[in-house]
């Protein structure tokens, strides 16, 4: 597993964090840990896919992000004065995480300004990326944002060069990713099953055709 945190560190360097991490296993459907919750580690996930998700105002949760292999989250609560969790994140199947604690990556920055330098690139890609879905939630229409959305979850779940992705998400979850309203979302994954593009089961998508449904992803 690559864990771009440590990418700028020797070899050597590398397995004496590995080493001092804690491996954790989640069971389909378990919290790593729940918003608001008092925040001292940093995760990267090793296998499996996990959810994001937040609360609303009006007390609905909504997921914003899948986290795939490689992917590091916790790490916003290093900027807060008092870290908390701004999110709860929840295992979508078996996963696994390598955790490391607030206090021994904080000596790591000190020893490594590779690493500061790689924390740093982390968030600011983090708010290009929010940025860039804002600036899509008010000028790309629901209908392709779905489309989209769905495109790069296949890109998450997809195994060798196969045509065929099942993407075990709900609709509400891919509505919730797009920002797009329940109906919206069934219009269009109705539309894409009509035109043999992918099958709806309870819980599941089943994509048939990755590429024609790339091509109705727009530019």
């Amino acid at each position: 597993m690559d864990w771009a945190l440590l990418g700028g560190l020797p070899e050597a360097d590398r397995r004496v964090v590995l080493a001092s991490t804690r491996r954790r296993t989640f069971a389909r459907g378990e919290v790593v840990f729940h918003e608001a919750d008092l925040a001292d580690t940093v995760h990267v996930v090793a296998e499996g896919r996990l959810a994001a998700r937040r609360s609303t105002p009006r007390g609905d949760t909504v997921t914003f992000a899948i986290l795939g292999p490689g992917e590091t989250f916790g790490e916003l609560a290093l900027l807060a004065a008092q870290p908390r969790r701004t999110s709860t994140v929840v295992a979508l199947e078996p996963a696994a995480t390598l955790s490391l604690a607030f206090g021994d990556l904080e000596r790591l920055r000190s020893a490594h300004p590779a690493v500061e330098r790689e924390i740093v690139q982390m968030l600011a890609l983090r708010v290009t990326r929010l940025s860039d879905h804002l600036l899509e939630a008010l000028h790309v229409p629901a209908d392709e944002r779905i489309v989209r959305r769905l495109v790069e979850i296949c890109d998450l779940y997809a195994g060798g060069g196969s045509s065929t992705v099942v993407v075990p998400l709900t609709q509400d979850a891919i509505g919730d990713l797009a920002g797009a309203s329940r109906p919206t979302t069934n219009r269009v994954l109705r539309r894409l099953e009509a035109d043999h593009v992918l099958i709806l089961r309870r819980g599941s998508i089943v994509v048939t055709d990755r590429p024609a449904l790339a091509a109705r992803a727009g530019p």
